[in-house]
């Protein structure tokens, strides 16, 4: 009997994170929003090397369900998460409705820039399948971040989301609550809607406007696609 589709996949994304993990041992971290896919990867770490970071952007907007189940799933896999923030205080709370890119910029894009000061590899949860500005992603790429290079790997690039599902399904892995009430992309909640029938899985962000990222996977350049 052949094996499923999602199985197979496992396989060969944790067989690539551990010679990552080998390779550039204490330069490796996740970053994750507890929200889709990065459930996943945070599972597969917990399991391969739990001391790995998992970068989480603490943007003073998330959903109180998103802070609850992060600390839940963190505390139960035993997970090393490491949140970024940045001064909430020195941008202003209805940056939101005003400049959206400006506040992504500030509360996703700059954090997370400092942070991979630190790190050689940066490991996403980023999927083809996710909308067009998603689909030529490659599964390695070499990047460059202030004039150093690194690598931005996306071991879920050709998996579809019911592969995401299964996985969770077959090995027992909690998702976020609000992904049973519709919302099928989950950021900030002044910039996040439920979605409906038809409509792509991140639909729900920035509905309204011609936003459709917050710019955290398009402020590096990519120098060349290994994989």
């Amino acid at each position: 009997m052949r094996r499923a589709t999602w199985e197979q996949r496992a396989d060969e994304v944790e067989s690539l994170l551990r010679l990552l993990f080998r390779a550039y041992e204490g330069r490796v971290a996740l970053s994750a929003s507890f929200g889709g896919g990065g459930v996943v990867l945070a599972h597969m770490v917990s399991r391969i090397d739990a001391r790995v970071p998992v970068l989480f952007l603490d943007t003073g907007f998330h959903f109180p369900e998103t802070i609850a189940f992060k600390q839940r799933f963190a505390q139960r896999y035993g997970l090393r998460v490491v949140d970024l923030s940045t001064a909430h205080d020195a941008t202003p709370d209805g940056l939101y409705r005003t400049d959206p890119d400006r506040c992504c910029r500030a509360r996703k894009v700059e954090p997370m820039r400092r942070a991979l000061a630190d790190y050689d590899v940066w490991i996403t949860a980023l999927r083809r399948e996710q909308s067009e500005t998603r689909q030529s992603i490659g599964v390695i790429e070499q990047q460059e971040v202030d004039g150093r290079s690194i690598l931005k790997v996306m071991p879920l690039a050709r998996w579809t989301r019911r592969d995401v599902h299964e996985y969770l399904a077959a090995n027992g892995v909690p998702s976020h609550p609000l992904l049973e009430r519709g919302y099928t992309s989950i950021g900030c909640w002044p910039c996040t809607r439920p979605t409906v029938a038809g409509e792509s899985e991140r639909a729900g962000r920035w509905s309204g406007t011609a936003k459709t990222e917050c710019g955290l996977h398009a402020f590096a350049r990519r120098k060349g696609r290994a994989v």
